[in-house]
């Protein structure tokens, strides 16, 4: 029988250490986190190496986990990957970097910039990690596509791959998510339960809906950074979309089978 395993795609700033510690507390000792030194992306072929040497992992979480993952002989892999508003993943980085104890080029400029001073900067210098990233991590596949600007075909492979992932969702609908991936891993994991916490993140009563989080930008960025934010960012949006309508339909399938059922019984 084959072992099945759950891949967290865990893209920076999007509720993945909330579903991190979801994933610890049903998982256990069989949850694995796999990371390369010096954040270097984990290509297909590193996640079957690693699956290979860890025969009791049954959830894996990584931050540069490549899309799509591997299958093997002995084992499949299921997807699962939160997409977010880009606009609200802006202002969520620079709070992050600001407060942790690190001394990479972002943390560093976050503590001696203001919010705007800091996204001016790193539009100027970095725009990948504010503009289009989501794209870019659901498209790379090998180490020399890191930071590359993502471009229409790049949105193509990611559209590509999120329609194969197992379980799609939103940081904006993340309970709904949850609920989502229980009703689909039960047939791999019988009794799974993911708990719904937020860790680390924006409290689910503050979520703001799309006009709103535009609106605060304008206040503290300016209309100019806020438009030049949107324009960086069409591909990810795009994305975030289709993960909401993707979320959405597989909602909407599970409750007609459950409500056939019932009438069938």
């Amino acid at each position: 029988m084959k072992r099945t395993i759950l891949i967290h795609h865990h893209i920076f700033k999007n509720a993945g250490t909330s579903l991190q510690y979801a994933l610890k507390k049903y998982f256990a000792d069989k949850y694995y986190e796999c990371e390369l030194p010096q954040s270097q992306m984990v290509t297909k072929d590193n996640l079957a190496k690693f699956i290979l040497e860890n025969p009791q992992a049954l959830a894996i979480s990584g931050h540069h986990i490549c899309l799509p993952t591997p299958q093997g002989k002995e084992y499949k892999t299921l997807s699962l990957i939160l997409l977010r508003n880009p606009l609200a993943r802006v202002e969520s980085i620079y709070k992050f970097e600001r407060k942790q104890n690190a001394k990479t080029p972002g943390s560093i400029k976050a503590k001696e910039l203001d919010f705007k001073g800091y996204v001016r900067w790193r539009l100027d210098k970095t725009p990948t990690m504010l503009c289009n990233y989501q794209t870019c991590y659901c498209a790379r596949k090998d180490k020399s596509e890191g930071s590359k600007i993502p471009r229409e075909q790049d949105l193509e492979v990611a559209i590509q791959n999120i329609k194969a992932s197992a379980i799609v969702g939103t940081v904006e609908k993340y309970e709904a998510t949850l609920k989502l991936a229980n009703q689909i891993l039960i047939e791999h994991y019988p009794g799974i339960n993911l708990e719904y916490s937020y860790l680390n993140a924006t409290n689910k009563k503050t979520i703001k809906s799309e006009e709103e989080v535009k609106n605060q930008l304008e206040v503290e960025l300016g209309k100019e950074i806020v438009n030049e934010l949107e324009e960086g960012n069409k591909l990810d949006r795009i994305l975030w979309r289709l993960a909401d309508e993707t979320l959405t339909e597989k909602l909407t399938e599970k409750l007609e089978a459950e409500q056939q059922l019932i009438i069938n019984n």
